[in-house]
């Protein structure tokens, strides 16, 4: 059983109303796109599927946490996610013809099966924040941090040589530029 499995959700026969999908995205998951940034990740998702004759609504809802470096200290971190979002899919017989639009998706209207998983993984990978740094040495030890790493960074702030202020000195030295200003 692949663990995309319980993500293909079977659209024929299904009548109008609504349904709930209980999954989670875990390290298994994860695997199953090559070239994904993290290696592990354990995320509930709650999938609310509104069937309605022509379309479908899905409120995607999760929360959980993601493997993945930490950009200040590079020890592998557990980062909480969450988020909610809607994807909307509209049934059409030239769905072949058109193109994605954001949350709105065309399938033809005798798809029997439907993969939310490129979709699931995309939200959870994009409520990953663009710059990962985790609160390094807040709340209790031990702390998933490289200390080693941290105690590195604090000693390279220390020694930081400070810049001089500008003296009024500066202001009557020629500036490489003062050739320019007579120049038409």
């Amino acid at each position: 059983m692949s663990a995309q499995s319980p993500f293909i959700l079977p659209l024929s026969g299904l009548s109008q109303g609504v349904y709930r999908y209980n999954l989670v995205i875990d390290g298994a998951f994860i695997a199953t796109f090559p070239d994904a940034p993290v290696q592990y990740a354990d995320v509930a998702l709650e999938l609310t599927l509104d069937r309605q004759l022509r379309q479908l609504i899905m409120d995607f809802d999760f929360s959980g946490s993601v493997r993945t470096d930490c950009d200040r200290c590079l020890a592998n971190v557990d980062f909480p996610v969450n988020g909610q979002t809607q994807l909307i899919v509209k049934f059409n017989t030239e769905a072949e013809s058109l193109e994605e639009e954001g949350e709105l998706l065309y399938l033809h209207p005798d798809t029997s099966l439907f993969n939310v998983a490129p979709y699931a993984y995309e939200m959870v990978i994009l409520a990953l924040p663009m710059i990962r740094t985790f609160n390094c040495r807040e709340d209790e030890p031990p702390y998933p941090c490289d200390e080693e790493m941290l105690d590195r960074i604090d000693d390279s702030v220390d020694t930081v040589p400070e810049i001089a202020p500008k003296s009024e000195d500066d202001d009557d030295k020629p500036s490489p530029w003062d050739a320019l200003k007579d120049l038409k």
